[in-house]
């Protein structure tokens, strides 16, 4: 009942599915990678306006926009649910509910196959009317004008509750996609500010080594802090953890926001945290340590 049978034919992998080998339809992944690789594709095209390539990727995008509204927007109300599509998938269950990151990340692919269209000679109308009705029905169920941001879903069945907490990816993701004003973006970062926990990233040397060295080293301070992706417990794997790629995309967003004060320091802390302090001296991990 969790996940698809891998079987071709099913709704999951019907026409339209990107499979993980080219040529390979037996190669089957219960992700919805399909949504990150058509991001990646739009944004390849923000900075290569190659027509040529627009026209020979567009049968994929289209059959694309087709197969995420029949798997995730069966309802056609212009939400979509979220089946793992992003880093902290494995223990996110939205239960075919109306869900912020996902609707996001359509916005955006469907306001972007819209210009495409206009470059390429096709009809951009049922792209940009999908995406206006996306950012209508995020604005009208998603935004809590009162707490200043998006919810991280709502409820398919029942009551049809809003789930208020939201993670840090229901915050970067709707700004970093512009499915949002410059008010609301600020807003939104607020809530990081407010709600979301700060670790301290603290350091220790060698005082009497540093002397000896001639060094002169920083006072150890609190100034430098990360934070976790989001306040849910109990603890599960990937809903509450303390992730560098989630870092860095909610630093971009602070940027975005126009706060490039926090945006920096949020980035420059998890750089010390990965690269200098963590257990991969010049490098990037998953997980701070």
């Amino acid at each position: 009942l969790c996940r698809a049978a891998h079987v071709s034919g099913t709704p999951m992998y019907s026409n339209g599915y990107i499979c993980r080998v080219p040529e390979r339809t037996d190669q089957m992944s219960h992700y919805d990678m399909n949504l990150n690789f058509i991001d990646e594709l739009m944004t390849h095209f923000c900075y290569d306006a190659d027509t040529s390539f627009m026209r020979e990727m567009w049968p994929t995008i289209v059959l694309h926009h087709e197969w995420e509204k029949r798997n995730f927007d069966p309802d056609g109300d212009h939400l979509y649910d979220a089946y793992c599509c992003i880093w902290a998938s494995d223990a996110l269950y939205y239960n075919s509910g109306a869900v912020t990151h996902s609707s996001a990340y359509n916005y955006r692919a469907n306001l972007l196959t819209a210009r495409i269209a206009e470059l390429i000679g096709e009809d951009p109308e049922p792209y940009r009317r999908e995406a206006e009705a996306i950012l209508e029905a995020m604005n009208s169920r998603l935004w809590m004008e009162d707490r200043g941001h998006w919810a991280e879903y709502q409820d398919f069945m029942g009551y049809k509750r809003l789930h208020k907490s939201a993670a840090i990816w229901s915050i970067y993701t709707p700004i970093d996609c512009e499915a949002c004003t410059p008010e609301q973006a600020f807003r939104a970062t607020r809530y990081v500010d407010e709600c979301i926990p700060r670790i301290p990233v603290r350091f220790e040397y060698d005082k009497k080594a540093a002397e000896e060295l001639g060094l002169s080293l920083p006072k150890i301070s609190d100034e430098y802090f990360t934070i976790s992706t989001t306040d849910w417990l109990p603890y599960v794997w990937s809903t509450n953890n303390v992730a560098h790629e989630e870092v860095t995309n909610m630093a971009l967003a602070y940027l975005q926001a126009g706060r490039n004060d926090s945006g920096f320091q949020l980035l420059k802390s998890d750089l010390l945290d990965a690269m200098y302090l963590g257990q991969y001296p010049g490098n990037f991990g998953q997980i701070s340590y």
